[in-house]
C-alpha cells in the first residue's frame, strides 16, 4: 500500500504545481504584467501562486515520508502481490483529499487577510476541514465500516 501512497501524493504534488502554473502563466506572460509587480497585488499572487505551487514541490519530495508516516515504518503490505484492504485506501484518500484542500486554500486565506486586513472565514472553515481530514484518517475509516456495514448482521 505504501508505493500506490507514495505514487498518489507525487501526482497530488504534480498536479497542485502544475495547476498552479498554468492558471497564472498567461497572465504573466500577457502585455500588462507590470501590475502583478505592484505593492498592492504582490502580497496576494505570492500567496495565492507560492503556496500551492510550494506545497506541490514538498509532496514530490518528501513523498516516501508522508507515506511512511501515514502506514507505518512495518514492510507488511509492501509485497506486490498482497491484497489491497479498503479501509487502507480510506485513509490514503482521505489524507490526499486533506491535504490538497490545505495546501490549496492556505494561499486563499493568507491573501484575503493580507490583502483586506479581514479573515475569510469560509477558506478557514475549508483549511480546519482539511486538517481534519489529514490527521483524523483513524475516525473517518471506523465511519466507512459503519456506513459499509450498516444492516448487515454481523
Amino acid at each position: 500500500m505504501k508505493p500506490f501512497s507514495i505514487l498518489l501524493i507525487r501526482l497530488l504534488g504534480l498536479y497542485l504545481f502544475l495547476k498552479t502554473l498554468f492558471a497564472v502563466l498567461p497572465a504573466l506572460l500577457g502585455p500588462q504584467v507590470g501590475e502583478f509587480w505592484s505593492a498592492e497585488l504582490l502580497p496576494g499572487l505570492v500567496a495565492t501562486v507560492a503556496a500551492p505551487m510550494v506545497g506541490g514541490v514538498l509532496l514530490w519530495c518528501f513523498a516516501g515520508r508522508l507515506a511512511e508516516r501515514l502506514h507505518g515504518a512495518g514492510g507488511e503490505g509492501d509485497e506486490v502481490g498482497t491484497r489491497i484492504k479498503d479501509d487502507e485506501l480510506v485513509r490514503a484518500g482521505t489524507f490526499l483529499i486533506g491535504t490538497y484542500l490545505v495546501v490549496r486554500h492556505i494561499g486563499m486565506l493568507v491573501g484575503a487577510y493580507s490583502a483586506s486586513g479581514a479573515v475569510a472565514y469560509d477558506t478557514l472553515v475549508v483549511v480546519v476541514a482539511g486538517l481534519c481530514m489529514m490527521l483524523g484518517g483513524g475516525s473517518l475509516v471506523a465511519l466507512y465500516r459503519r456506513v459499509k456495514y450498516l444492516g448487515v448482521g454481523r
